[in-house]
């Protein structure tokens, strides 16, 4: 593990800003270079390979995660068997807030889904920080807020949409960060999920995906192959949400 080179002098701030210590698109980006330094020695900087874990239910929150690089699935296993994913999470996002916070232990698992770059954070000196900083504070806590409105509004479609309409919304929220326009002009989703996975993510049975997907090839909507859909008309995608 490595840790960003400290500030000598004032020409060395602006390489030790937040765009240097890779927390610029978190909810702990845009601080100070004296809050960056507070925390500099409370943080490491670790590489997490595709399927490694970052953070195990039901152990002991002792870091917050800053996810710089990748994507990540949160994980809620219920009984000896049975794991339910709640969430996917790309860069910019700040992992354990929760349960850092609250409990002191971690409530979910975060499996890295593809190469992560991460910093923990130790929450004492989060804490002590936001004694210091309201801007930190009000950041943490909009933070907070942002994914308990992703929480409800996951519920919300889980209860009024229908299984084929919730795939076309995961397929959508997975475009941004794995999405991109081959040279016919359709866009190309790289599933980070498996199959079971993003049965799990939209609240439904493996089987009634597989149904789901062949209705949307049906349609002509999207075409499955492996890990890749394309998506000849985004508005078609979209229609299928709206309507």
């Amino acid at each position: 593990m490595s840790n960003p080179t400290h500030p000598d002098n004032a020409s060395d701030a602006k390489a030790f800003s937040s765009d240097g210590f890779g927390l610029e698109q978190t909810a702990i980006g845009g601080l100070s270079v004296e809050a960056l330094n507070t925390l500099r020695d409370a943080s490491s900087d670790v590489s997490i390979a595709s399927g490694q874990t970052l953070f195990t239910q039901g152990k002991a929150a002792t870091h917050i995660v800053c996810l710089l690089k990748g994507t990540v699935a949160l994980h809620r296993t219920h009984g000896r068997e049975h794991s339910t994913l709640l969430r996917l999470l790309d860069a910019g996002s700040t992992i354990g807030l929760d349960s850092a916070f609250g409990s002191g232990v971690y409530s979910n698992s975060a499996i890295a889904l593809t190469d992560c770059s991460v910093r923990y954070i130790e929450p004492e000196a989060l804490c002590s920080l936001m004694t210091k900083s309201p801007e930190l504070l009000r950041a943490l806590l909009g933070r907070l807020a942002a994914d308990l409105q992703a929480s409800d509004e996951a519920r919300v479609n889980v209860v009024h949409l229908q299984v084929r309409a919730r795939l076309a919304a995961l397929l959508l929220a997975l475009r941004d960060r794995h999405g991109m326009v081959n040279d016919s002009g359709d866009l190309v989703i790289t599933l980070p999920l498996t199959r079971r996975d993003m049965a799990s993510a939209i609240g439904t049975r493996p089987e009634s995906l597989s149904r789901a997907i062949k209705a949307l090839e049906t349609a002509k909507v999207a075409s499955f192959h492996g890990k890749r859909v394309v998506v000849s008309d985004l508005d078609d995608l979209l229609d299928e949400v709206e309507q």
